[in-house]
């Protein structure tokens, strides 16, 4: 059993970089409000391509191994699990004016819903051409982009109010469903490069590049539920693609 290949040194860069996530989340790494979003921003970025590039890596060496699946999971766990858990629970307390208020906890439930998701994935031999229900680092994407934009613009998207928590709180428990939902959602795995096969997906490429020229990082809040949109949409095509 080999523990000490590229693509594990790849998954555990992916786990550092969650690690380091979590600390600034906490505090326990002290920095400005302002900075706290970009250093989760830069650490988010680096465990989203370590994630790709341990996958790729294993199957371009032909070393894919069971550990490394494992592995993989694990590392999600924190990066694309605790870290939007953790996010969440800011943003419910910024809401809620404290800084940890009881019901903050229910941010968490983001980081349950992903266990359960990872576990599925796992085990569901049907997810290898498309996902079911909405992959971690897509919840994790969107979360973050609610915290970005909190950060940025204060007020905008929280007004420190109960409203506004209730509201955050349905985005929990609409995020949490969305993990585990039997919902066909498309992976950016290319059979061949013609539009015919693939438009849909050309078609959330482009829109999205243009959003994220527009809006910067902000268009990530839109930019997933328009995938999710367009998977609801292609749901036959995804299916029998």
């Amino acid at each position: 059993m080999r523990l000490f290949t590229l693509p594990n040194f790849l998954t555990l860069g992916n786990l550092f970089c969650g690690i380091l996530s979590v600390l600034y989340l906490t505090g326990v790494l002290k920095t400005e409000e302002i900075n706290v979003a970009h250093s989760v921003f830069y650490l988010l970025c680096a465990s989203l391509i370590l994630d790709l590039l341990d996958g790729m890596v294993a199957r371009a060496l032909k070393i894919s191994s069971e550990i490394g699946v494992q592995l993989d999971s694990l590392a999600d766990m924190v990066s694309f699990g605790l870290v939007p858990g953790l996010i969440m629970m800011n943003l419910l307390n910024t809401s809620l004016q404290t800084e940890f208020g009881i019901g903050s906890v229910f941010g968490f439930l983001i980081t349950l819903f992903s266990a359960l998701r990872l576990a599925k994935f796992n085990v569901d031999t049907e997810q290898s051409a498309y996902f079911k229900g909405l992959a971690t680092p897509a919840n994790t994407i969107f979360i973050f982009s609610l915290f970005w934009i909190t950060t940025k613009n204060e007020g905008i998207l929280i007004s420190k109010g109960s409203v506004d928590f209730f509201l955050l709180l349905f985005v929990t428990a609409l995020s949490s469903y969305l993990l585990i939902a039997n919902l066909p959602m498309f992976s950016f795995k290319l059979k061949g490069l013609s539009w015919t096969e693939n438009y849909y997906k050309y078609i959330f490429l482009i829109i999205s590049f243009v959003l994220l020229l527009i809006l910067g990082i902000s268009a990530l809040a839109v930019v997933i539920p328009f995938y999710i949109l367009l998977s609801l949409i292609f749901r036959k095509k995804i299916l029998y693609a």
